[in-house]
């Protein structure tokens, strides 16, 4: 098995959540003050009552936090592996502000959840770093969709192929796994973001950036008009035939 590099934003990120993992662990210990791991879980998670009553920092901090040991190694192995190569395309600034983004709009995916759906998810806090993990992942499978990973360490899999059986299992799992503390609506969300983000990124090169973008959208949009004003007018002869457009 070949591992990345372990550089850039990608060491920042992992350090610091390791950092804050190591604080919650002090948080839980019996010379802590009582309550205070769930007060610090409760202020700086994504708590999306709390969100909608002014604590906006909430959808960036979220990120950093873990519940245990396995929900940390897991996170921060996949942020690594997948992210260094996410990285390593796009420049370090890019990638930073893509997981910024991420997160914000995966914070923004779980509020919506939580008021529209379950309202489990809206009166209790969210944390682990998963959906930027699943927006790295999504990234990942759409730039270099036949690279190949080990499916459980074990079996050889191309990256799309991989990315379609997670997305199949966290739809299969969204009502389940959230009432047993696993945050589907936060993995879909990130995958999501990490879907638009690339869709983005491809047609930045072939259509000019953003504006180019909107731009084809728009003439798309004027061509799908112009069709339902053209009609076809024959000859008296039949034998050919031109089109005029309706004013």
């Amino acid at each position: 098995m070949m591992f990345p590099p372990f550089r850039g934003f990608v060491r920042v990120f992992v350090i610091s959540c390791t950092a804050v993992f190591v604080l919650l662990l002090f948080s839980q210990s019996p010379s802590a003050p009582q309550g205070i791991y769930r007060a610090f879980v409760e202020f700086f998670g994504l708590f999306p009552e709390r969100v909608l009553q002014g604590m906006l920092f909430q959808p960036i901090t979220w990120v950093f936090l873990h519940g245990n040991f396995m929900h940390l190694l897991f996170n921060m192995f996949a942020f690594w592996m997948f992210g260094s190569l996410l990285e390593s395309t796009f420049g370090t600034r890019r990638f930073v502000w893509f997981n910024l983004f991420c997160a914000l709009f995966t914070a923004g995916c779980i509020i919506l959840f939580g008021l529209l759906v379950d309202d489990l998810t809206f009166r209790i806090p969210t944390i682990g770093a998963s959906g930027l993990v699943f927006g790295i992942l999504i990234a990942v499978a759409r730039l270099y969709p036949n690279q190949v990973v080990l499916f459980f360490f074990i079996i050889p899999m191309k990256l799309k192929y991989f990315a379609y059986i997670l997305m199949a299992i966290e739809f299969y799992a969204l009502y389940a796994s959230n009432q047993k503390g696993i945050s589907n609506i936060a993995h879909l969300g990130g995958a999501l973001f990490g879907f638009l983000f690339v869709s983005w990124w491809n047609n930045r090169f072939t259509r000019g950036g953003p504006m180019g973008w909107i731009q084809a959208w728009r003439q798309q949009w004027i061509q799908r008009r112009r069709r339902k004003q053209l009609r076809i007018v024959y000859p008296e002869d039949k034998r050919h035939y031109h089109r005029e457009v309706l004013v």
